[in-house]
């Protein structure tokens, strides 16, 4: 789940190698639809989906859902996982989120229904962060990937196997200098930014 504005090539990349790693068969792509905290997204849902589809089409595991972008409503976490529980009752669902997003997880709404309900895979970047000071999620840390992937929920893991500093603000900036991205999307993204004139 994120606002992917636009969706880059470590979105795609980073799950894809780890899909084995965590026992996952697919993972999807919920593209926020109204952030709970505000955050301005630039691109409309009906573009962030598409460069989502044209990111994710060649692979069969990575799967894009507009659950969110089709709710009039604000788009909490909750309620999304309660959507992917309720439609795959027989699933053990995993949050993906980036170290960005959880380095505030604690003041997300209703977060501890959300640990109650899953396990989280965190996507870490370079820059290092301690969460030792979050007393709420210290002790939900699991650092051995085969008990934490054989648990259903109250686990926390850290994926550090490939990392990546790229990020969507990052392409947005470069688009607005006239810089090339074509390094940091897909060659199909990269055509429909220009072609949109998003970000500009």
């Amino acid at each position: 789940m994120g606002s992917f504005d636009p969706v880059h090539n470590a979105h795609i990349n980073l799950p894809l190698d780890i899909i084995g790693d965590y026992e996952l068969k697919r993972i999807f792509y919920v593209p926020t639809g109204q952030s709970p905290i505000g955050k301005k997204i630039i691109a409309s849902a009906i573009d962030r989906i598409e460069m989502l589809k044209n990111a994710t089409d060649k692979y069969d595991s990575l799967i894009v859902d507009d659950f969110e972008c089709r709710s009039n409503n604000i788009s909490y976490t909750i309620d999304t996982v309660k959507y992917f529980e309720e439609t795959y009752p027989e699933a053990n669902l995993r949050l993906l989120i980036g170290e960005d997003n959880f380095s505030y997880f604690t003041k997300w709404h209703r977060y501890k229904e959300i640990l109650n309900m899953v396990n989280i895979i965190i996507l870490s970047r370079d820059n290092a962060v301690n969460y030792d000071n979050i007393v709420q999620i210290k002790d939900l840390i699991e650092e051995n990937i085969r008990l934490f992937n054989h648990t259903k929920s109250k686990r926390i893991h850290f994926s550090v196997k490939q990392k990546s500093n790229i990020s969507s603000t990052m392409i947005r900036s470069m688009v607005e200098l006239n810089q090339p991205i074509d390094d940091y999307v897909s060659e199909d993204n990269n055509r429909y930014i220009k072609e949109k004139g998003l970000y500009k």
